[in-house]
């Protein structure tokens, strides 16, 4: 499989809210990045690790993402799009901009940097 499409097969998974076949396609020394400024935020290493992101993330956030162009950029994969959801203590609506930038190596993901607009993220969580 391309690397494009194990990163639009990872968007279907995560919208299915199906994980276990989301992290079937992460290598095992996956890493996530997502910014500090954020309550689940921090630099993530390896599979289980990753897991610790979504139990930090899944009981404050509902959302999906809408892809709306690729940027395939050598081993890296640009994703723009936006998030749009509820956060789920304070039941207010959201809609964020964000790029993913994934890095995949030998048909797995090795990384995931995950940028969005953050001060839109915080402004729904209080």
């Amino acid at each position: 499989m391309k690397s494009l499409e194990i990163v639009q097969q990872a968007y279907r998974y995560l919208n299915a809210r199906d994980l276990s076949k989301y992290f079937s396609l992460m290598s095992p020394d996956i890493e996530f990045y997502q910014t500090e400024e954020l309550p689940w935020g921090r630099h993530y290493r390896g599979l289980e690790e990753s897991k610790v992101f979504f139990s930090k993330f899944a009981p404050l956030i509902d959302s999906t993402v809408d892809i709306a162009y690729y940027i395939p950029a050598g081993e890296q994969i640009v994703a723009i799009g936006k998030t749009i959801g509820i956060v789920t203590p304070t039941g207010k609506p959201f809609s964020c901009n964000l790029a993913h930038v994934w890095t995949v190596r030998e048909e797995k993901i090795v990384r995931l940097d995950v940028y969005i607009d953050t001060d839109a993220i915080k402004a729904a969580l209080t």
